[in-house]
């Protein structure tokens, strides 16, 4: 492994550890020196051997991953990374632009596919938003804690019994109201057309759903004493296992 801890000036505190993984020693630099600007700490890997060890020796928060590495490929170790480590944030930075392989890469339980060169404002605002459903959950003082799971629509929140709130995409929060008015298990063909397709086809919508719903399940797994999940019905879709009321506040 190239170092454990890049070294291009203080950091900023607070913000969390990226794990970064990409052949390429100059674009390396250039992104670390990006990301610990911003104020993250950033450990770099350039390749699967350094990869692994790397995650070995700390659990990451996120990982910015290159596909294009020499032996093991990046979707291998995506795989890998996602069985291993199921709630940490994957970034898929690469030359390819294929439809088919950005596909490839959300089943292989990528949260986020980006294109090379990515602007530097797109991979931090990415990063922003993906640490954030590793964040505690906050909570309101006061909540009962023997009524329903709450779904906000407007503000996009969703607010467990006993207080703790979740902040919400538009398309998870679609997702959650479309679950919550359906009797029974849910189709993938009715939850794609409920939170848009893609446009693309139907292997990429359905991989979109899938890391859709592996979000909502990380962040619902933050919650003490949850309850609430989504339910995977082999063959028909997905259901929730708790009533959920909807306010359109």
């Amino acid at each position: 492994m190239r170092s454990t801890e890049t070294s291009h000036g203080a950091a900023k505190p607070g913000l969390g550890s990226v794990l970064m993984v990409e052949d390429n020693l100059r674009v390396s630099e250039e992104i670390s020196l990006v990301l610990e600007q911003a104020g993250w700490s950033v450990r770099c890997a350039q390749d699967a051997k350094d990869f692994r060890q790397a995650v070995a020796q700390q659990t990451p928060m996120l990982v910015v991953l290159d596909l294009n590495l020499p032996g093991e490929d990046g979707i291998s170790l995506c795989k890998w990374l996602r069985s291993v480590v199921p709630d940490v944030g994957i970034v898929l930075l690469t030359a390819r632009v294929m439809g088919s392989e950005r596909t490839e890469g959300y089943m292989a339980g990528a949260d986020v596919y980006l294109t090379k060169p990515t602007r530097p404002e797109e991979l931090l605002a990415v990063l922003h938003n993906l640490s954030r459903r590793a964040a505690p959950c906050p909570r309101v003082e006061g909540t009962q804690t023997d009524g329903p799971w709450a779904l906000h629509s407007k503000s996009l929140r969703l607010l467990s019994p006993q207080g703790d709130i979740l902040s919400l995409t538009p398309s998870e929060c679609g997702l959650l109201q479309h679950l919550s008015d359906t009797a029974g298990p849910c189709s993938y063909e009715d939850l794609i057309d409920a939170i848009g397709s893609g446009g693309l086809n139907d292997k990429a919508d359905k991989a979109r759903l899938e890391v859709l719903v592996s979000r909502l399940r990380t962040k619902l797994r933050h919650v003490q004493n949850r309850g609430m999940e989504i339910k995977t019905v082999h063959g028909k879709g997905y259901q929730l296992t708790q009533p959920l009321r909807v306010q359109a506040i």
